[in-house]
């Protein structure tokens, strides 16, 4: 039995007189000599015997009855073992040496007892010993780690020889299986890569294709070549890959072949390489594009001399190696030649240096290319000319003589636009035409003129630029620009009434609606478009009254009735609007609203009105005829009376002769004045009219009035014996 599993024990004594036992001797010897257990006494039978170890157990049993007596002992033998493993597997019968060689392990794994087993694999060549190969029980190995680790040349390997071992063990046994096996060599293949066309004066690479089914190999191959050109001469090489040299057309055979480091050596791979002659390169000029219809007009200051390029093309694709350039005049006569080598084979270009070339004449372009050998045709012709910019440029005078790029100008002068561009081609017959355009600062450009010289008066202010556009006979322009300001002049106000600059004294108005007027004038001949009037009471500051913005050419303004209040000083402003600007406010003016008047009367006293009309009646019976009221007699008294207004300070009356007399205020309110004017002389007075003038004065100003009366004979003759009162 296995050594891993329990055993047990049945006793099946008994006694034929079915007396009762009382007494089991059991005794258990292993291997003939160690008693492992041992058992007097009451019925029992032994415990799991493979718990003492692999060996021979004899067991012996003798039972004993109650009457006294044994029975015959009893025995029987039981032997404890230990399996080995089994150990089996399975490879591929040929590999290569990098071949990856899974092993197939077989063994049952655990084993017949149920322990789990160990691997050992070992690899010999040709009964050598053995070489340790892993302990994994799925194996994956290759034939070149064997080398490796064992020292094994790689020549040795090949062999069929090979013996596999397989190694199970469960701690205390174990078994082996073995295989054998051959480790085979893959033969190389080799195959040439590279054109089998190629031109005479071609170096082509050629390189090897070669391939070995063992991968290891490949980095050891052997190359060899053989090289027979079209004379029949060889060359050899040993690299893998070989750069040839065709300088000669036909055919060149090229043979190859690879040898591995077994020795095994490929097949023999072979190339007919045909070898076509050489053909020559072609250059066609792509810059100047000009032709001699239509030559290029080069720019001197932008592009100077030309850059030549070209398009280069070879049938084999060779690389350019030089390159030839010619230029000729118009004349056709060799003017420079350049010839330079192309180490590169990518020169498209070539620049001539400045300044090479007369400016302002025609001149030709031709090239050639070489390559391998030979010369290309000469290329296609182009044309050009290098010709000299014009020089912009203009003055900005106005007739006034001021220079408008620096100073503002006004709508009344005349601008004088004049060229000062040149071209250095003129000499050589080049000519230069103009043309101007003109740019409000927010408006858009405009061609202002085509003429080098013309003038402009303008009719807005603001910044105007003037681009000057100079071109020459070949079509080269340039351009510049100058900005100008026109600029409105201010109209001038002043005001003519009220007519006083000095507001300790101002003019005396004697109405609450005065009209303001003022002079306007404008440089620019601008007519007033609109005007602002500003009453201002000096006392506060504040604005009395004003016009507000009247559009109005009127040069007055009449205070509308409510506005003033008499006795306040005032000032007064004017502005006027030319259609651009406003004006400076105008120097102020000042006025105060005084409404003086005076009004006179004369009378007779009333003795002697009383005498008119006693006369009057006498004469036509009529008290008011045929002396009317204002007929006095030479030597009357005359009562004079004035009705004023503004509260005068004095009332003067005056008459011819040098008589005058103040008149005296009737009250506080000084409405009425009276006073009586008489003098002994008045009975000298002529006949005819006397004129009587009322003074009214204040501190801002004095009104007059007269009155007129008729003297008409003398009161003598009529009242001889009558006293003159």
């Amino acid at each position: 039995m296995s050594y891993r599993k329990a055993t047990t024990i049945i006793d099946k004594s008994f006694d034929p007189d079915n007396d009762p036992l009382d007494v089991y001797n059991w005794t258990v010897i292993k291997d003939g000599w160690q008693q492992v257990w041992s058992h007097w006494g009451g019925a029992t039978t032994p415990p799991n015997i493979a718990a003492y170890g692999v060996g021979t157990y004899q067991l012996t049993l003798k039972v004993h009855d109650n009457r006294g007596l044994w029975s015959e002992p009893y025995s029987q033998t039981v032997q404890v073992i230990n399996h080995p493993p089994a150990a089996a597997f399975s490879m591929p019968t040929e590999v290569y040496r990098d071949t990856v060689i899974i092993m197939e392990n077989m063994t049952p794994d655990p084993d017949e007892d149920g322990d789990v087993l160990s691997y050992a694999w070992n690899a010999r060549i040709n009964n050598s010993p053995y070489y340790y190969s892993g302990g994994n029980r799925n194996q994956v190995m290759t034939i070149r780690d064997l080398i490796a680790r064992s020292g094994i040349t790689q020549q040795q390997a090949i062999s069929d020889g090979w013996e596999m071992r397989l190694t199970a063990s469960d701690g205390t046994l174990s078994s082996n299986a073995t295989r054998n096996f051959t480790v085979l060599n893959h033969v190389p293949t080799a195959a040439i890569n590279g054109p089998a066309t190629v031109y005479q004066f071609d170096t082509k690479q050629y390189t090897s294709s070669d391939n070995d089914g063992d991968p290891s190999d490949m980095a050891s191959l052997q190359y060899f070549w053989k090289v027979t050109d079209s004379d029949g001469a060889t060359k050899l090489y040993k690299t893998p890959s070989i750069e040839v040299s065709f300088p000669n057309s036909g055919i060149y055979t090229l043979e190859h072949w690879a040898v591995d480091q077994i020795g095994a050596k490929s097949n023999i791979d072979t190339l007919k390489v045909n070898v076509l002659k050489n053909l020559a390169p072609s250059m066609t000029i792509t810059s100047p594009a000009g032709t001699s219809e239509n030559p290029s007009v080069l720019d001197a200051e932008k592009q100077g001399d030309p850059l030549v390029e070209w398009a280069y093309s070879d049938p084999e694709n060779d690389p350019q190696e030089k390159y030839r350039l010619e230029f000729f005049t118009k004349e056709g006569i060799l003017e420079k030649s350049v010839e330079n080598a192309d180490n590169t084979g990518l020169i498209r270009q070539y620049q001539v240096p400045n300044p090479t070339f007369n400016r302002f004449e025609y001149f030709t372009v031709l090239g050639r290319a070489y390559s391998k050998g030979s010369w290309s045709e000469i290329s296609n012709e182009k044309m050009f000319i290098i010709d000299n910019p014009p020089k912009p440029g203009f003055s900005l005078l106005t007739d006034t003589g001021k220079d408008a790029t620096k100073v503002p100008i006004y709508r009344t002068d005349v601008l004088n636009i004049k060229s000062t561009a040149t071209d250095l081609d003129e000499p050589k017959g080049d000519t230069i035409s103009h043309k101007y355009y003109l740019k409000p600062a927010s408006g858009t450009e405009g061609l202002a003129s085509t003429q080098g010289d013309f003038t402009k008066k303008f009719a807005s202010n603001g910044i105007f630029t003037y681009r000057q556009v100079v071109t020459d006979s070949l079509g080269l322009f340039r351009e510049i620009t100058h900005s100008l300001t026109v600029v409105n002049r201010l109209p001038k106000v002043n005001i003519t009434y009220p007519t006083s600059d000095n507001q300790a004294k101002p003019t005396i108005v004697s109405t609450l609606t005065p009209i303001i007027k003022w002079d306007y004038q404008d440089d620019d001949g601008d007519l007033q478009q609109r005007y602002k009037v500003r009453i201002i009471n000096l006392a506060t500051g504040a604005v009395k009254v004003q016009s507000g913005e009247q559009v109005s050419s009127a040069r007055q303004w009449q205070v509308p009735a409510g506005a003033l209040a008499e006795y306040e000083k005032y000032a007064v402003e004017v502005e006027a609007f030319d259609g651009f600007d406003w004006s400076a406010i105008s120097p102020r003016k000042y006025f105060m609203v005084n409404l003086l008047t005076v009004k006179g009367g004369v009378k007779h006293t009333e003795e002697w009105n009383a005498n008119r009309q006693a006369y009057n009646l006498k004469q036509s019976g009529d008290p008011e005829s045929p002396r009317a009221y204002n007929v006095y007699w030479a030597g009357e008294a005359f009562v004079l009376q004035a009705k004023t207004t503004g509260l005068p300070d004095t009332v003067q009356v005056t008459m011819p002769g040098g008589y005058s007399t103040q008149l005296t205020p009737a009250d506080s309110d000084k409405l009425i004045w009276d006073g009586q004017l008489t003098d002994p002389s008045f009975e000298k007075l002529p006949n005819g009219p006397v004129t009587f003038t009322f003074t009214a004065t204040n501190e801002y100003q004095s009104k007059v009035d007269t009155v007129t009366v008729v003297i008409s004979e003398d009161w003598t003759e009529y009242f001889r014996s009558h006293r003159i009162k």
